[in-house]
């Protein structure tokens, strides 16, 4: 139990109070600024709405309350944003209870919203090329916003992830990335050799470029132009910028739809749903299903070719006679 909890009186504790203790914790935990975010985002609402409505100390909290903010927001919001509220305050409540300071979780009970299945934006070769023919390679800004895009095509990576490599998680000889994902979570993630030779010319320009502002001590493998770490809005600023230079607008131009891209790409070229899994740090193979559905692919030729009959020695049992 954290120190400021151990203090408070535990008969009222209020759920201002306790949404502020459960966001510190999860900092002291050192859960992601991305995660600290959406709890932040997502439980304030809620304190507000409990509060607004008399229902101050956690212990008064019911699932009738829960659901009463649940409905207000499906008035405003889509139902994935529902569900959002609905995952934060049961994370909330398990917390108290682990705390000691309910027994029960209000949001257990409450079933998701069934969310509608929205086809997955992603890029075609045309829109890809238009994008990555937009930054001046001439320039090291322009080159690094070349090789980061195609970073992002080529392994698939969350825009935390690329932004937070450092040059140690480069691995050139074997084609790999350490990577730090969701939860603090490490993992390996490959490149092809097409990368691998941009990745050399960059970095080459990228520590004359750091030499010259006297910034050689930089790990980032992506720097702003101060030589710090490359914040996530500038990234998006930037795309934003070359996709109205392209003359993209079929699809919105962010990091996350060179992600998707890559997922559908990879399972359309025949990579299996379980690596695909595994590259981009999912956590089940509920996402990967979803981007097989989306890539059309025709998994009755995929069993004729590669059924233990079509594969094996088996084939030729059909050609015994019955005696």
């Amino acid at each position: 139990m954290s120190t400021s909890l151990a203090l408070a009186d535990m008969t009222t504790l209020d759920i201002l109070s306790a949404t502020e203790e459960f966001l510190a914790d999860c900092h002291l935990r050192r859960l992601s600024s991305t995660t600290l975010q959406w709890y932040k985002f997502t439980l304030e609402p809620f304190a507000h709405f409990a509060s607004a409505d008399s229902v101050v100390q956690v212990t008064g909290i019911s699932e009738q309350t829960v659901r009463t903010f649940l409905k207000a927001q499906s008035c405003r919001v889509g139902a994935r944003r529902v569900n959002h509220y609905r995952e934060a305050i049961s994370r909330l409540f398990k917390w108290l209870i682990v705390e000691g300071y309910v027994t029960t979780n209000p949001a257990q009970n409450i079933r998701k919203v069934r969310e509608p299945k929205k086809l997955v934006a992603s890029f075609n070769e045309a829109e890809v090329k238009a994008l990555l023919a937009q930054p001046d390679q001439h320039s090291f800004i322009g080159l690094r916003d070349y090789t980061f895009m195609l970073l992002l095509l080529d392994s698939g990576l969350r825009l935390s992830e690329a932004l937070g490599l450092t040059v140690r998680d480069l691995d050139l000889a074997t084609g790999t990335l350490r990577v730090l994902g969701k939860g603090n979570k490490e993992r390996l993630v490959g490149f092809s050799r097409t990368m691998e030779r941009h990745l050399r010319r960059y970095l080459l320009r990228r520590e004359t470029a750091l030499q010259r502002a006297e910034r050689q001590n930089c790990l980032w493998v992506f720097p702003n132009q101060d030589a710090g770490k490359w914040a996530a809005k500038g990234v998006h600023m930037r795309l934003k910028r070359y996709a109205q230079q392209a003359g993209v607008s079929r699809v919105r131009v962010s990091p996350h739809t060179f992600r998707h891209t890559f997922a559908l790409w990879f399972v359309r070229n025949g990579g299996s749903p379980f690596h695909l899994q595994k590259i981009l740090g999912h956590a089940s193979l509920d996402m990967s299903r979803r981007y097989c559905e989306l890539a059309d692919i025709d998994f009755i030729s995929c069993q004729q070719e590669l059924s233990p009959l079509a594969m094996g020695s088996l084939a030729g049992a059909d050609s015994r006679r019955v005696r």
